[in-house]
Formats: structure tokens, C-alpha cells, sequence
């Protein structure tokens, strides 16, 4: 009887799940994330960007980049008028998987330059671009006037275009950085591998002792 329960087993019976599901998770903490811009008058006229980029270490605590305007650029406009993105004193504070950007400081201005393109570029480091999938507006806390046409995320760079934007004291943009949901291996169980060669073995021998009959 025990033979011939044996003889009837199947290898499905006997196979486990061999993956799961996952939701992969981003943390730029401890990674580079470097700032740069581009601006742009139309389509077709040439591009102008930082003189150098500009890198920091994302914290958990500290502001990267406490003021934009700290690049060096010189505002010679009058108070009021319409600036590229490089002359805002904004503050931009990068998280695990966000990025802010806050106008606490930016009075007496109000707008940004109108143009093609005036356009954060923030390049995230090779260990974490991989893992990121999309960029999106967080619309429950984000006051200025991004539409999502606006963020770009291509390669390892996310683009916050600006352009002709209207801002205050009050101003507040948040980016948030998503993964998506894979799928990882499970490693079988200790010795199911033997197990199953051992069930394989056993059921070649009964069918060859049976046809023997």
C-alpha cells in the first residue's frame, strides 16, 4: 500500500512558492545629490546652466542646500521683477524619499523668470536611481503652482521646471520619490532539493519493479 502511494505522488505536490512580493523602498540618506539648473528662453534658444554643479550629502537632520542663492549668483534685479530659479533664495531639504523646496526667505520677490525652461535639476547617486520609478507633486502640502507636466524624472535626474511661477513667503513644494512593487526570490527549504531527487528516485524504481511484474 505504502509503495503505491509513493508510485501516485507527483512533483507539484511537493513544490513551494519560490517568490514573493515586495514593495521596494528608496532612502537617499547617506547618498549624493548634487543641484544644478537650467534655463531656457524658447525651444530653440540655447540652454545656460549653473557654473558648476553644486553636491551635497542627503541628512536626515540638516538642510543640503539652505539657500540657493549661496551659488554665488549675483541678484542685480529690482524687487519684485521676475527671476531665473538661480537668484531665488529658496531653501531645498532633501529626505529619504522626498525633496522640499521653501520660499520662508524669498520676500521681497514674487515671481519666476517666464521662459522655456527654468528648471531645477536635482541628479540622485547610482546606488538609488535605480530603485526610483516616478516623481510625483505632493498635492495635500505643495502651495506653488506646479502642474505635473512640471516634474520630470528620466535617468537618475529629476527636472522641476519653475518657469513664470508665482511665489511667497508662504510657498511650499514637496516631490515625492516612489518605487515600484517587485517581485524577489524565496530560497527553497533546507534539503527540499534532496527530498524532491529522493521522491524522483523512489518512484523510477517502483515503476520499473512494476513493469518487471
Amino acid at each position: 500500500m505504502k509503495i503505491k502511494l509513493l508510485a501516485g505522488l507527483t512533483l507539484p505536490t511537493v513544490i513551494f512558492a519560490s517568490s514573493v512580493a515586495f514593495s521596494a523602498t528608496i532612502s537617499l540618506v547617506g547618498t549624493e545629490l548634487k543641484l544644478d539648473g537650467i534655463t531656457q528662453a524658447t525651444p530653440t534658444s540655447p540652454t545656460a546652466t549653473f557654473a558648476a554643479t553644486v553636491s551635497a550629502i542627503v541628512s536626515e537632520t540638516a538642510v543640503e542646500y539652505p539657500n540657493v542663492n549661496d551659488f554665488g549668483i549675483t541678484n542685480t534685479s529690482v524687487p519684485g521683477f521676475p527671476l531665473p530659479m538661480t537668484t531665488v533664495p529658496v531653501a531645498i531639504d532633501a529626505g529619504a524619499d522626498f525633496i522640499t523646496i521653501d520660499f520662508d526667505n524669498t520676500a521681497p520677490f514674487s515671481q519666476f523668470t517666464p521662459a522655456f525652461q527654468n528648471t531645477y535639476v536635482f541628479t540622485f547617486a547610482d546606488t538609488v536611481a535605480p530603485l526610483i520609478t516616478s516623481a510625483e507633486i505632493d498635492t495635500t502640502v505643495t502651495t506653488l503652482g506646479l502642474a505635473p507636466e512640471d516634474i520630470t524624472f528620466s535617468g537618475n535626474k529629476l527636472f522641476a521646471n519653475v518657469e513664470s511661477l508665482y511665489f511667497d513667503t508662504s510657498s511650499f513644494v514637496r516631490i515625492n520619490l516612489t518605487a515600484e512593487a517587485g517581485v524577489a526570490p524565496v530560497p527553497l527549504p533546507t534539503g527540499l532539493p534532496l527530498m524532491l531527487s529522493g521522491l524522483l528516485g523512489m518512484r523510477l524504481f517502483v515503476g520499473r519493479k512494476q513493469k518487471a511484474f
